[in-house]
């Protein structure tokens, strides 16, 4: 199995369905470890982040499901064996992060694992009535503000799991910080996205730095390519090529339940999965970073978010 995981992470072919099943990864393995803990999941309403919701319900964790409509969490409420505990908000809004953040630290419960799944891919650079690009908003400052703002509960309920949810985009883009809000030149979606899941990787590896010694860890994961709604509506020509190749919801799901659930990974922090397995962050030499440009980017930021992370951020 050591081969045939070696040859497939060198061809695209390990991101497919077939990938998964060569490696041989038993999606339906059962995790009742995690049964009775705590785990928020964004982004939990469709695609990959309703089957972690789900699969994680089914073993017995309590879901925090995150979704900004609330038809579809009713709806993943009443289609889940298990317990969902459903949250309104819209993760493009960092008020709306904040709110939901300070809602769930004033409720006591404790949180053993934060799923940063949600992620969006548009076309058309937009700014949100905050005044960020929403990209940049959804996939990375959101997280950021999160995690900070949930952070003391994790660290209390420790030990604790934190999983970013990259994709395999992030290998072809670089880190950057001037162009985190893809302000500069004409507007490319697919680049954007992956400059943000480039920089969660980043960011998942200087966290776990910090993080050291609390009993939170965290890790980054790619799903490989799941045939989401989002694939459909966001990369159609794609999708039309390689939909016959595509995983399942289920499948692209499995490491991140994997990573919060399973004994074996409760030591893991700082690296970035794929299949259950530690991957490498970077195959060009373009996207590795020079000297000092980590340091830029965790300044950035932190910058960015801190108004937001001050007691008083919703009375301003």
């Amino acid at each position: 199995m050591g081969f045939i995981d070696s040859a497939l992470d060198t061809t695209l072919a390990g991101y497919t369905k077939f990938g998964i099943s060569l490696r041989a990864v038993d999606v339906d393995e059962a995790f009742p470890e995690v049964a009775g803990r705590h785990v928020m999941v964004t982004g939990a309403t469709g695609g990959i982040g309703k089957a972690v919701a789900q699969r994680l319900a089914s073993y017995g964790a309590i879901v925090h499901a995150v979704g900004r409509t609330p038809a579809k969490l009713d709806d993943l409420v009443d289609t889940t064996e298990g317990t969902i505990v459903p949250h309104v908000a819209d993760l493009s809004s960092i008020e709306a992060i904040v709110r939901l953040a300070d809602s769930f630290v004033a409720s006591g419960e404790p949180l053993h694992g934060l799923v940063n799944n949600v992620g969006i891919m548009i076309h058309e650079r937009t700014v949100t009535d905050e005044g960020y690009e929403i990209t940049y908003a959804t996939n990375l400052l959101g997280q950021y503000v999160l995690t900070k703002k949930l952070l003391l509960v994790l660290e209390a309920s420790a030990p604790s799991r934190i999983v970013m949810v990259s994709s395999g985009g992030m290998y072809s883009q670089p880190l950057t910080v001037s162009n985190l809000q893809s302000s500069e030149g004409d507007y490319n979606g697919t680049n954007a996205y992956a400059r943000t899941k480039r920089a969660e990787v980043v960011l998942t590896e200087e966290w776990a730095k910090e993080l050291a010694g609390t009993g939170v860890t965290i890790t980054s994961m790619h799903p490989g390519w799941v045939d989401t709604a989002g694939v459909r509506d966001s990369l159609p020509t794609f999708r039309r090529l390689t939909g016959p190749f595509l995983r399942d919801e289920a499948q692209g799901a499995d490491t991140i339940v994997w990573l919060v659930a399973a004994d074996e990974a409760a030591d893991e922090s700082g690296t970035f999965f794929h299949d259950r397995s530690v991957r490498p962050t970077h195959r060009m030499n373009k996207t590795k970073e020079q000297p000092g440009l980590r340091e830029r980017f965790m300044e950035h930021m932190a910058s960015d978010a801190a108004p937001w992370l001050e007691p008083s951020a919703l009375e301003s």
